[in-house]
């Protein structure tokens, strides 16, 4: 296989790299560039062959598991999108009650209701959970 051959295939696995953010085909890339380096050093295909497999081997076995810890680490205590809305404060717009309402959250209307207790106009709640595109609130000092 010449040079280039070697680095179209290092530039495919680049590219559904980065369609599928899994690290499997950039550890495949890692392998394909220590093959294009044997190449450019002279060696024949069998060696060629066998940096690939070497090199693919390392690259999954030890540094992909390390690199995936990195990419899908959650920062403790830190919630984000719905989670991040639980109990948030909210104001009560309309009468809030089982059968629903609305109120002012992070600075958006939301539908809400209530577990048992109808709240009136400009009340202030507190978020317990969101179900749907709906907050469960309850009085904020409960």
């Amino acid at each position: 296989m010449t040079i280039w051959m070697w680095a179209v295939v290092i530039v495919i696995l680049i590219v559904v790299e980065l369609l599928t953010v899994d690290l499997l085909f950039a550890s495949l890339a890692i392998a394909a560039t220590a093959a294009l380096i044997a190449n450019a050093l002279g060696y024949e295909m069998p060696l060629q062959g066998i940096a690939f497999a070497l090199f693919a081997t390392l690259s999954l076995l030890f540094l992909r598991p390390i690199a995936l810890k990195h990419l899908k680490k959650e920062v403790p205590g830190f919630a984000t999108n719905m989670d991040a809305l639980v109990g948030a404060p909210a104001i009560a717009l309309t009468e809030v009650g089982p059968n629903g309402g609305q109120i002012k959250l992070n600075g958006e209307v939301w539908t809400a209701r209530s577990a048992a207790e109808t709240f009136s106009t400009n009340t202030q709640l507190s978020v317990v959970s969101i179900e749907g595109a709906t907050a469960l609130v309850v009085a904020k000092n409960s």
